[in-house]
């Protein structure tokens, strides 16, 4: 069953554009002519830019369901899309693509594809090739938030091909941090199939893909093989990390399971099946429970905590999802929330696929015709927060520093900065409310222009010399700092404006205590960065300057502080940079001893009240460390 999408505009506004293709990873018709493009929605972002050959601009509109639709001018053959996401290197993406002969009747052919999450370039997405004059890509959010974003795409002609080859259950599901366990095998020793085997493995009828490519078909018989911890069959995925079966806790980072599937089948006798469930280190602590026709969700021994429906009819395809923070399991039907279970646990893993709960002893005929069977369309998880073990190019991971503090920001949220973390301009300079003098007297800092939204910071600098300032709300002598940015000039010409992160002296003074400018640069499309380290003590601002060359700071950078008694070190992708320490005379004091600061993030106009070059400074995240 395919969910319905919501409307979010009653009217979508077309543009007529040329189609312009980027390279793509894999093989692809070639690239058909699009006459125009229109979406449900924007966020100013417009679809156009869809189309510009610029991985720089994109598409946005926020919801589960919103389109983004292409006209080819006349019926084609259309055999792949090519799609490259907005930040696509650190999130997945979940969407449908439609085809139509007419704008109004449309055909799915690929349905909750999920993206790879490692990559900002194109990605091509094959399926049957097949007549049409509209392509629509149907978003459903992402791992992060609701957002779909795209910033390129190619619609591309007949390949050939029918669609996606599925010799084995790895072609249509991304298996490559599972392991299956299957109920064939000696008693109490179930055949388990690990990486890289299970790459090129199936086994007909327990786990093989379906004819049509769409999905896994998992299936455990009454007369099944049985763990020595279980008196029940199973074809079933357990979750990985990398050679290691995975192991994480409630209480640490963010862990998220989606399934796409349907129960298509129960055991006759004990029509019971359960499909995908959270393991603890001893038992299950929740799962999607099917009894008859009555769907659960359960809650360790509690087989039938909260009803999800009384009449599922088998076939019926859902999305089941959990998703573990902070002690709690929340669990969702088709996006609908339907439990918060609060619980500390730790030693858990995901599970997918078909749990048979009946065996011979109490569901005959004791046969392998006696089944339950789970279909998986897709599968999708992810651990955000917990990826200490993973990104060596985060200084924080690679040098141990803990958990972040509750000040950081992950900007997952949508309108003004978090008013609990940040402070803003509060003034009313040339008489608008959140307005002050700008940097030196030059423009204004305003707070409207500090905004977030897809999961991004947005600090934007104007021609007439308005632009951003932000306060983190935490004081402090010593910390630890990493802040992922980028910047860029989003006009022609005009003064430059200069983007930093910096530590500023909490009594404002910072001859008297210093200021440490650990990530300074004059042109938001510079090569290289600078840092200024200014000592305190010191009535002729006595600093260090320290350059790193070359630095493409319109491209993502980890940029890392840390402020010790002992030194000042700044990291650029988890490599340290400069390191600074001491250095007092009659004129200055050690440089790591302002009594205390907090950070500040600034685009600066050095200009004046008009003549600016526009720029944005985009922020991914901001994470503080004790």
């Amino acid at each position: 069953m395919r969910r319905t999408h919501r409307a979010i505009l009653v009217t979508a506004v077309a543009v007529g554009v040329s189609g312009v293709a980027l390279p793509v990873a894999s093989a692809a018709g070639s690239p058909l002519q699009v006459t125009g493009v229109s979406a449900s929605g924007d966020d100013g972002n417009v679809p156009a830019n869809t189309l510009d050959a610029d991985l720089n601009t994109r598409w946005s509109a926020e919801g589960d369901g919103v389109w983004i639709r292409y006209d080819l001018g006349s019926p084609q053959t259309v055999g792949s899309v090519s799609l490259a996401w907005h930040k696509g290197n650190t999130r997945q993406d979940t969407f449908d693509v439609e085809l139509s002969e007419d704008g109004s009747s449309w055909t799915t052919v690929l349905s909750r594809k999920t993206t790879s999450g490692t990559t900002i370039q194109p990605q091509n997405y094959d399926f049957a090739d097949r007549s049409a004059r509209y392509v629509r890509v149907v978003g459903h959010g992402n791992t992060v938030n609701d957002w779909t974003s795209i910033t390129e795409t190619a619609v591309n002609g007949a390949d050939g091909g029918g669609g996606d080859t599925c010799d084995y259950p790895a072609d249509v599901l991304d298996l490559s941090n599972w392991y299956i366990g299957l109920p064939v095998g000696e008693d109490e020793k179930p055949t388990n199939v690990e990486q890289p085997e299970l790459a090129t493995f199936a086994m007909d009828p327990w786990f093989v893909a379906t004819p049509d490519c769409d999905a896994v078909q998992f299936r455990a018989a009454v007369n099944g093989v049985t763990t020595s911890g279980s008196n029940y069959p199973r074809s079933e995925l357990r979750e990985m990390s990398g050679d290691d079966k995975a192991s994480w806790s409630s209480t640490e980072g963010t862990h998220t399971m989606v399934i796409d599937q349907a129960i298509t089948a129960q055991p006759q006798g004990r029509p019971y099946v359960v499909a995908g469930q959270i393991h603890g280190g001893d038992d299950d602590l929740t799962v999607f429970r099917l009894e008859g026709k009555k769907l659960y969700v359960t809650k360790e021994d509690d087989s039938r905590y909260k009803l999800v429906t009384d009449n599922y009819v088998l076939g019926t395809r859902f999305q089941a999802k959990f998703v573990v923070s902070d002690g709690q399991t929340k669990v969702y039907y088709n996006n609908v929330l339907q439990t918060t279970i609060t619980k500390n646990f730790s030693g858990a893993y995901f599970k997918a696929g078909a749990y048979t709960q009946a065996n011979c002893d109490n569901a005959p005929p004791c046969s392998d015709s006696n089944y339950g069977e789970v279909k998986i369309y897709d599968l999708d998880v992810t651990h955000t927060g917990d990826e200490a073990s993973t990104d060596q190019t985060q200084a924080a991971v690679k040098y141990g520093w803990g958990t972040p503090l509750p000040i950081s920001d992950e900007f997952n949220y949508t309108g003004p900065v978090d008013p609990a973390k940040w402070g803003v301009p509060s003034g009313t300079e040339g008489g608008t409310a959140g307005c002050w003098a700008g940097h030196g007297g030059n423009g204004r800092r305003c707070a409207k222009n500090s905004t977030v939204a897809d999961g991004l910071m947005t600090m934007t600098g104007e021609a007439n010399g308005d632009t951003g300032w932000l306060r983190q709300k935490r004081d402090e002598q010593y910390g630890k700092w990493e802040i992922r940015s980028r910047s860029r000039n989003t006009g022609e010409s005009g003064g430059l404006y200069h983007a930093l992160h910096l530590i500023w002296p909490t009594s404002g003074d910072r001859l008297e205590d210093g200021e440490y400018d650990w990530v300074e640069y004059s042109n938001p499309d510079a090569q290289c960065l600078t840092a200024f380290l200014h000592y305190p003590q010191s009535p002729t601002d006595k600093k260090e300057r320290k350059d790193l060359c070359p630095v493409d700071m319109t491209q993502w950078h980890n940029f890392a502080f840390e402020w010790t008694s002992e030194a000042l070190v700044g990291y650029v992708d988890g490599v340290e940079w400069f390191r600074l320490s001491g250095g007092a005379n009659a004129d200055r004091g050690d440089i790591q001893d302002m009594p205390s600061g907090h950070l500040n993030i600034q685009l600066d106009n050095f200009t004046g009240d008009s003549g600016l070059r526009p720029a944005v400074f985009e922020v991914d995240w901001v994470r503080v460390y004790e």
